[in-house]
């Protein structure tokens, strides 16, 4: 119990973090465009301030595995199969997006398609879906399981609107619109805000955790 309430604030940390990465890089490297230029493009082969950035999303990386890890485990000793399916596939997630960047990052010009490029892309296709599905089986479990409607509700708005996000990315791709790093930003920024909730109300035993319906 104690290192499961040790875990609880690391995905608050692991958030905080990632937007430090995030935002630094962008005033540190002043002709990137946050509009049209994707975020792994800061920590990518050759980048300006890519190894400073790296020890950011390094710490980023740690945290956010360990606070995945510690949903899965209290998933798994309270919670019904939705819940623990739901934080099944958010650990998957969460290994999948630190491995599989950290192993692929970005690599000279990212239109040309070498195979760390491509394997970049399928992580982050993984990485998109089981972000979605993870989403939508704690956002069910939630809400039919464990009768926590409140909880279940904002779970579920999140992945309503990751999978709105989510669609909108190709479709700019398809029309060309040029903002991609925008439709990025619109999906992972989503999924930060809605780990450091989670981390939230978990590190401090939010009544959003004890509202179940009657």
């Amino acid at each position: 119990m104690k290192l499961f309430k040790g875990l609880m604030p690391l995905g608050m940390i692991s958030a905080v973090v990632y937007f430090i990465h995030v935002f630094l890089g962008q005033w540190l490297w002043k002709e990137y465009n946050p509009l049209t230029m994707d975020i792994s493009s800061l920590t990518a082969v050759g980048a300006p301030n890519a190894d400073l950035l790296r020890i950011f999303t390094m710490i980023y990386g740690l945290c956010f595995l360990l606070f995945a890890a510690g949903m899965m485990v209290k998933a798994f000793r309270e919670y019904h199969w939705l819940t623990k399916t739901g934080y099944t596939i958010f650990l998957s997630m969460a290994l999948a997006s630190v491995v599989g960047y950290s192993l692929f990052p970005l690599s000279g010009d990212k239109t040309v398609m070498s195979f760390q490029n491509m394997m970049h892309i399928i992580v982050t296709v993984i990485v998109v879906f089981t972000t979605i599905f993870s989403f939508y089986f704690i956002a069910f479990g939630y809400l039919r399981q464990e009768k926590l409607k409140s909880l279940g509700a904002i779970c579920l708005s999140a992945a309503v609107l990751i999978t709105a996000f989510g669609v909108f990315n190709p479709i700019s791709m398809a029309m060309e619109l040029n903002i991609l790093g925008l439709t990025e930003r619109l999906v992972i920024f989503t999924l930060q805000v809605f780990v450091f909730f989670l981390s939230f109300i978990y590190t401090f035993n939010h009544k959003l955790l004890s509202a179940k319906d009657k």
